[in-house]
């Protein structure tokens, strides 16, 4: 088999699994808005509410959640499970939750995740000149937008560090450090990503904020991402434990070994420039807390109850499993996690999904003047090209 039927039946089966992963989400929301019965505990679709006249504690429900499958006869309100805190037992769907928005609050956080692709591409130029790259602030961020659309608005084809790398590849006549620089700045986000869960793992821990019964997954999460991230780093970058392992053969098997193995001087500059990379870990610790703090706005606009820790602790979680490239831009997988961390008694999975779908729109949206500089800059060679002019095997 030729690589690139390997690389399409690859395709095909992260989008056979996103597909199915999607199917569970999905299996889990209401399009319209549902009730509860106290009975059976099954869900219910409200189909219309009695006239108050006629019978004004009274519902028409349907079965199914996406779509109606079928009615039943009237039935009182009492014979539904309520709200937490609340009498109402009336849950709003998908189609509520979307409709009821607080557009102001959304409106600041596509703001804050606009303001993120400048903070990005400064983070980026930062790492570009430590490894003696010299690229202005202007290309870091028109290539920095260039990347963020092909990473969001067309997973799966090209990736946006490849076309990254190529690009800024024309700066400097030594291509592994071009390389070396797009993969820091991804290892340094996803990094400090982790680090992140830790810190508030213990903060929540510490003060108390979530029962100690519940952090138990967040916590194994935590123990197995970081003792992978510290694998791979140790894999790639130490000949000596892969020579006593006998993973040499593995490990020049890979795309990018024999870049990362001439590329000893670029990563000895960044050990070397401790300022540098302090400035780097700070610029990445601006960008994470404007990102989650963006999703909790988003969050408050659909007015989901949820404490702002609990975004710092699982938001991490959520997107450094979701950059393990099981599926095409982590669709479906990120869905499920939102569903698994977020749904509780007091946030339907319906609210939790329509955050979800807004957090997944919301960099597309801010990532499309990648578009015009993908139009309007010089034409994309294809990825095959840009491969072998990267000696990327």
């Amino acid at each position: 088999m030729t690589g690139r039927n390997r690389k399409r039946l690859l395709v095909i089966a992260k989008t056979l699994l996103a597909g199915a992963l999607l199917a569970w989400v999905v299996s889990q929301v209401h399009w319209r808005d549902y009730v509860v019965s106290k009975s059976d505990g099954k869900a219910y679709a409200i189909g219309r509410v009695l006239p108050s006249a006629e019978a004004p504690q009274k519902l028409i429900l349907r079965t199914g959640f996406l779509w109606s499958s079928g009615t039943t006869a009237p039935r009182d309100l009492a014979e539904f499970v309520p709200l937490p805190n609340s009498a109402q037992v009336i849950q709003p769907g998908l189609a509520s939750c979307i409709a009821d928005l607080k557009a102001a609050l959304l409106a600041v956080a596509i703001g804050a995740n606009l303001l993120m692709i400048p903070i990005l591409a400064l983070r980026w130029r930062l790492l570009l000149a430590t490894a003696r790259i010299d690229v202005s602030y202007w290309e870091a961020l028109r290539l920095t937008f260039l990347g963020q659309f092909f990473n969001t608005v067309v997973p799966g084809t090209v990736g946006g560090d490849l076309v990254k790398a190529y690009y800024v590849s024309k700066h400097t006549p030594n291509k592994a450090a071009a390389l070396v620089s797009v993969m820091m700045d991804r290892v340094l986000g996803l990094t400090e990503l982790t680090l992140l869960a830790s810190v508030m793992l213990l903060v929540v821990w510490t003060a108390g904020l979530v029962p100690a019964g519940e952090l138990r997954i967040p916590a194994t999460l935590v123990a197995i991402i970081l003792s992978g991230m510290v694998a791979v780093f140790v894999f790639l970058f130490s000949g000596r434990v892969r020579q006593m392992l006998h993973l040499q053969k593995l490990y020049q098997r890979l795309p990018l070994a024999h870049h990362i193995a001439s590329a000893g001087e670029v990563t000895r500059l960044y050990r070397r420039n401790v300022a540098s990379m302090v400035k780097a870990v700070l610029i990445t610790v601006l960008i994470h807390v404007t990102w989650i703090s963006s999703i909790f706005l988003t969050a408050a606009a659909l007015s989901l109850p949820t404490p702002w820790h609990v975004y710092f602790l699982y938001i991490p979680l959520i997107y450094t499993i979701g950059a393990v490239p099981l599926t095409p831009g982590g669709v479906g997988l990120v869905e499920k996690f939102y569903l698994v961390f977020f749904v509780t008694a007091a946030c339907s999975p319906s609210r939790v999904l329509a955050l979800a779908l807004l957090v997944r729109l919301t960099p597309i949206l801010v990532s499309l003047p990648g578009a015009v500089v993908a139009i309007t800059g010089a034409k994309r060679p294809k990825t095959e090209a840009m491969e072998a002019e990267l000696g990327i095997k």
